[in-house]
């Protein structure tokens, strides 16, 4: 599917820059793992994408599955880098995976680690053309009260999860940038000149504009949301965050073709 949406671009003469992954390319929805039945080669693949002047961007999320054979959980969890509950006890989740835990990225060591993960050597089939698109941030906790984390669950230092909620996104997406300064610091991969991260965030808060780019969340492939989404960048802009942007043709539904096009 990948090799095919980048051909038709380009079959259509329609130019494009990055193409993106969401969790379904993952192996059982693990970030930073590849589903080898349909991704048998993925630095094959980056590599190809990126002859044509493009970029890959994969999506990374700060729920992290329950499951001791999965290298990112197995370390972080005997280290106890998790988000603990009320109890002490490493606090457990429903998202996208099913049962996940929560990397406590108000840690500063935590978040020293989460950024060694993103070198080709701990991120597994991944190159120097592979950038990331943190969602789910806030964060999304589907059996959590209002749809996020218990407020009294714990954070480095004791803290609880209702004096942090609204920092939560932005350290994840700190922390993930982070990862990518490093990488870039690589000589053999980027040169004496480095690279610049690119880490896409949905959660935000003041000094986001330091760390990356977000975009405006889930919105509907409705005439309603393409007239909103004028305003809702442009004050954006206006509060600071100049990089950000909002889903071409809707996120829920199917746009018919003059939405699309507009």
């Amino acid at each position: 599917d990948a090799f095919a949406v980048d051909a038709g671009f380009d079959e259509h003469n329609i130019p494009y820059d990055v193409l993106w992954l969401d969790i379904e390319h993952t192996n059982g929805k693990r970030y930073m793992t590849w589903d080898s039945r349909l991704f048998p080669e993925p630095v094959q693949m980056q590599e190809d994408i990126a002859s044509r002047g493009r970029k890959m961007v994969t999506i990374v999320d700060p729920h992290v599955k329950r499951d001791t054979s999965y290298y990112v959980y197995k370390e972080a969890s005997e280290k106890k880098y998790f988000v603990r509950t009320k109890d002490n006890t490493e606090f457990d989740g429903w998202c996208w995976p099913g049962s996940s835990s929560y990397l406590d990225v108000t840690s500063p060591e935590v978040r020293a680690w989460w950024a060694q993960q993103f070198t080709p050597q701990r991120y597994q089939g991944s190159t120097k053309h592979l950038y990331i698109w943190n969602d789910m941030n806030e964060p999304s906790v589907f059996n959590g009260p209002e749809i996020t984390m218990k407020k009294d669950n714990l954070h480095f230092g004791d803290v609880e999860h209702r004096d942090i909620h609204n920092v939560f996104g932005y350290y994840y997406h700190l922390a993930t940038a982070e990862g990518l300064l490093h990488r870039g610091t690589d000589v053999q991969l980027y040169g004496e000149h480095g690279d610049r991260p690119f880490v896409l965030s949905r959660a935000f808060f003041s000094g986001t504009q330091r760390v990356g780019p977000i975009w405006t969340g889930d919105n509907a492939a409705q005439w309603s949301h393409l007239a909103v989404s004028v305003p809702m960048v442009l004050t954006l802009g206006l509060t600071g965050l100049p990089f950000s942007g909002a889903d071409v043709g809707g996120f829920f539904g199917n746009p018919d073709a003059e939405l699309l096009t507009r």
